[in-house]
């Protein structure tokens, strides 16, 4: 589907002791991963599965963060001499809501303040078939095809509008993409958002570049660029590459359940997930 480390002064104490340790161990998350982990390891276990060293990596780091037995660092205002300690952050890029939100905000801001040039923009989401969700779960090289084929046909579109408007010559366009690996109920739904420049640049006399804006696509040419993007992303049929055979039978299984909503293990495995608070319910995947 498509659509559109020494700290800074502090002047005060007051300023200083206002500030408290993240407290991850509270958390829902935490608490959910620390008191389950080993249960569903031991239920893949069990069932002869495995899990890569990668994904146990990411949960061990992220059970030690914000934890100061695990490390910490000791900051010291310059100015007034208060000292506080600092836990580590596990720095993944798994599931971690603090390290992941301030990865968001430095490149939100960097994108804005230093990337991307002040011309009108448009939103561009690529939602995918299960079997390619079911697929890019694991596999980079998928990933990079469907993408390079999302952004390439995208460019096309706008290359194309752009000289039915008499532009000619050579005509550049500018994206930036972020793959968002799961959906609103935190299942597996690995899809696109690309922030495109609504236009085009120009190649000027001088050989500067001038920037063309470009209308609103209509619903045809919406319905142009997803036949584009669906004919040559279904011709990518590969195998998986590079992982244990047992390992990449296990991530299969586990991403196979993620995506149809199922309980991939325990007792209730093959089992619809169940929902609280509200009566939405995840689609069922067409055969």
């Amino acid at each position: 589907m498509l659509s559109t480390q020494p700290a800074a002064s502090c002047h005060t104490h007051a300023i200083a002791g206002a500030y408290e340790r993240h407290r991850p161990e509270t958390t829902l998350l935490y608490r959910t991963i620390q008191e389950h982990l080993s249960t569903f390891l031991a239920d893949l276990e069990a069932g002869g599965g495995e899990l890569p060293a990668f994904v146990l990596d990411e949960f061990e780091a992220y059970l030690r963060r914000g934890i100061p037995v695990h490390g910490f660092l000791r900051v010291r205002c310059k100015d007034c001499g208060h000292s506080r300690v600092v836990a580590f952050a596990c720095k993944r890029r798994g599931f971690c809501p603090s390290c992941l939100g301030r990865r968001m905000a430095d490149t939100a801001a960097f994108c804005v303040d230093y990337l991307f040039p002040r011309v009108p923009a448009r939103q561009y989401v690529l939602s995918l078939p299960y079997a390619l969700r079911f697929k890019m779960a694991y596999s980079a090289d998928a990933t990079s095809v469907v993408l390079g084929t999302f952004i390439s046909a995208i460019n096309s579109d706008l290359r194309r509008r752009a000289q039915k408007r008499k532009l000619r010559g050579r005509l550049q366009t500018g994206s930036l993409t972020v793959v968002q690996r799961f959906g609103s109920s935190l299942n597996l739904n690995v899809h696109f958002h690309a922030i495109v420049m609504d236009g085009v640049y120009g190649e000027q006399p001088d050989g500067g570049m001038l920037f063309h804006p470009l209308p609103a696509p209509s619903d045809e040419d919406i319905a142009r660029l997803a036949r584009a993007v669906c004919r040559k992303v279904t011709r990518y049929l590969g195998q998986p590459t590079g992982e244990d055979k047992d390992q990449q039978l296990t991530l299969d299984h586990l991403a196979n359940a993620s995506v149809q909503g199922l309980v991939a293990t325990g007792p209730r495995r093959n089992c619809r997930v169940l929902r609280m608070g509200g009566p939405a319910r995840m689609p069922r995947p067409r055969s």
